[in-house]
């Protein structure tokens, strides 16, 4: 959408209807309001019937097989979609460059053309390098998620550990996340889990924050719209395409495996990074663990060379030099929302830590708006 925005401040003025809900019965208003083309993805035969009766330009994004066969309904329909052979190249050089010697595929539960590329894509990489791929299959195309939950759970018990899981899309990476948290299959140790999309809301509030491969799809969006203003323009009567291509990995904590050896310090460090947005104490991580405070300082000393508290510390300035860096936050608010107390000692803990002043920091790392 935002592609779309900003051909139109481009070339236009164009002005927008947005169809949030049931697209098929909302396009009978395009008469009411002198529509002159459609972006649209046809994910029904309800909607196909609507968009065709419409007789108006349409740009198609990411068609089912059936629809743009040879005797499918939009085979001349021009169209904007995902390289999806591609993104399955990238998720597997990503999860293998983890060191992983196991992988699985979770694709989209109606086995739909663009999941069935990725899964291929994946699968074609993995094979280069001499990997196999697992796939997860369900019991069936249209089961509800808390059925499927066991299924899936079941299934990831079995696989091979530690493991690194593709997902063909972020909802279904949520998905895959929650049954392993349901089923205590530890992430990123056991499973390694990548999404695609790069929803960043859906993302981050997965437990942990999900990785996943970020999408051309704003450029997508500007050639879908430049596509439709040629066809509104009587300018080209010929099928055009345009394949979005992945750009690279956001990576999360889901696929930051620890290089730690020691299992339970492992777990510590990840439920202390987990945490660092609060005033975590020593014995809140001990208290996860099943040995005394002693015992797990003397694994974090010969795991880390440092102590639970030094790890504890360095989380937390890393949550803020985040904040400072990626926000336009106060400091006071900062130390608010990081349990500092005060921004008086939210400063001299920076200063401590790191040897520079909260104000040096930002100047020298905040991202201006338009920056990568």
């Amino acid at each position: 959408m935002r592609g779309i925005e900003r051909y139109a401040r481009l070339y236009g003025p164009w002005s927008f209807h947005l169809f949030p809900g049931d697209l098929a019965q909302q396009l009978s208003e395009v008469k009411t309001w002198d529509a002159t083309g459609i972006i649209a993805r046809i994910e029904t035969p309800e909607i196909a019937e609507a968009v065709l009766e419409s007789r108006l330009p349409l740009v198609a994004l990411d068609l089912y097989e059936e629809q743009k066969s040879m005797y499918g309904p939009f085979r001349d329909t021009p169209e904007v979609f995902v390289n999806s052979p591609a993104v399955g190249h990238l998720a597997a050089e990503y999860l293998m460059n983890l060191h992983l010697e196991h992988f699985a595929f979770v694709g989209e539960i109606s086995d739909v053309l663009w999941s069935r590329e990725r899964e291929k894509g994946f699968q074609e990489k993995l094979r280069r390098s001499g990997f196999t791929c697992r796939r997860y299959t369900p019991s069936h195309p249209s089961v509800e998620w808390r059925e499927e939950i066991h299924d899936l759970g079941a299934w990831l018990q079995e696989l091979p550990k530690p493991v690194g899981i593709f997902a063909g899309m972020d909802v279904r990476g949520r998905q895959v996340l929650a049954a392993c948290q349901e089923y205590g299959i530890r992430v990123p140790n056991d499973a390694a889990v990548l999404g695609v999309d790069n929803d960043p809301l859906l993302c981050r509030m997965c437990t942990p924050p999900m990785s996943s491969i970020v999408l051309d799809s704003e450029n997508g969006g500007y050639q879908a719209a430049a596509i439709l203003d040629d066809l509104m323009k009587g300018k080209t009567r010929y099928r055009k395409k345009f394949l979005i291509n992945p750009l690279r990995v956001a990576a999360r904590e889901s696929t930051q495996r620890s290089d730690i050896d020691d299992d339970m310090v492992a777990d510590a460090v990840r439920f202390i990074r987990m945490n660092s947005m609060i005033a975590l104490s020593v014995q809140e991580v001990v208290n996860q663990t099943s040995v005394s405070r002693r015992v797990l300082e003397v694994r974090f000393r010969k795991a880390l060379d440092r102590t639970i508290l030094s790890e504890i510390n360095r989380a937390r300035v890393e949550r803020v030099k985040q904040l400072l860096a990626n926000t336009d936050m106060k400091v006071s608010e900062i130390a608010e929302a990081c349990e500092f107390g005060t921004d008086g000692y939210l400063c001299r803990f920076f200063l401590r830590e790191t040897g520079m002043t909260i104000g040096e920091y930002r100047r020298q790392n905040l991202k201006r708006p338009g920056t990568a």
